[in-house]
């Protein structure tokens, strides 16, 4: 595995150990809770970075494809065995994450592939850092503020 791969790696897992972190924080009876109506709820959000994981892992095997868009309503938790289970699935395809990395060559990072996020050409590094780790820091910021929100007594 090339230096590039073990320092993706390395980060993908900080930053997921962060954000699980702050998911298992979540009050229990809050997974549904959003910000505002037609916003994404807490549950929404676990979902979302699942399904960003696995368009990551296609967009570097075929990099044709079209990005995703988060959506509010797409999951429902009844349990806090069902928001753990979506809670063991983020961590599980973290894994399939870290194969399609490992399987790259250390040349494959300055292809340049259209990335329509971001409408331009991009190299597969900055897809893989700004459109997915950035990304789900982004939303880990978002669960921050709602746990503080929901933990403050308010």
């Amino acid at each position: 595995m090339n230096k590039s791969a073990e320092n993706i790696i390395s980060l993908f897992n900080e930053v997921r150990l962060s954000t699980l972190k702050r998911f298992y924080a979540i009050p229990e009876g809050k997974e549904n809770w959003r910000i505002s109506e037609g916003k994404m709820s807490i549950a929404d959000i676990a979902y979302h970075l699942i399904e960003s994981d696995k368009w990551t892992i296609k967009k570097i095997k075929s990099p044709e494809i079209k990005f995703i868009n988060g959506a509010a309503n797409v999951i429902t938790i009844s349990s806090r065995k069902q928001f753990s289970n979506l809670l063991k699935e983020l961590e599980n395809i973290l894994q399939s994450k870290i194969l399609a990395v490992k399987n790259l060559n250390y040349w494959d990072y300055d292809k340049t592939i259209y990335d329509d996020r971001f409408q331009k050409e991009v190299n597969l590094w900055f897809m893989i850092m700004c459109g997915n780790v950035d990304h789900e820091i982004h939303h880990r910021g978002q669960i921050s503020a709602y746990l503080q929100f929901l933990t403050s007594g308010s």
